[in-house]
C-alpha cells in the first residue's frame, strides 16, 4: 500500500493512477492516515437463472387448488378491508 502525506503536494490524478494499478494509497496528513482510496471491489458475476418446474407447480395447484367465492376477488379483498376497519 502506497503512502503519501499530504504536504507532498502530489496531483489528485497521481492518486487515481495509483488507484488504476491496483494500490490502495493512504493519505497522511502529520504522519496519521486521514483517507484511504482504492478502487471499488468489482461486481459480482451474474448469476444464470434457476430453470422452473412446470410441472411442480401444476401438481400443487392440483392439490390446492384456488377457492372459487361467488364474488370477485377485488370485492373479497375490498370486504376484508372493511372488516379491519371495525
Amino acid at each position: 500500500m502506497e503512502r503519501i502525506d499530504i504536504s507532498d503536494g502530489r496531483r489528485v490524478a497521481d492518486l487515481v493512477e495509483a488507484v488504476e494499478r491496483g494500490d490502495a494509497v493512504e493519505i497522511l496528513r502529520d504522519g496519521v492516515v486521514v483517507a484511504t482510496v482504492a478502487a471499488p471491489e468489482p461486481a459480482p458475476a451474474a448469476v444464470a437463472p434457476r430453470t422452473f418446474d412446470i410441472a411442480a407447480l401444476e401438481r400443487l395447484h392440483s392439490e390446492y387448488p384456488m377457492p372459487h367465492f361467488e364474488q370477485s376477488w377485488g370485492d373479497l379483498v375490498s370486504e376484508m378491508r372493511d372488516e379491519d376497519d371495525h
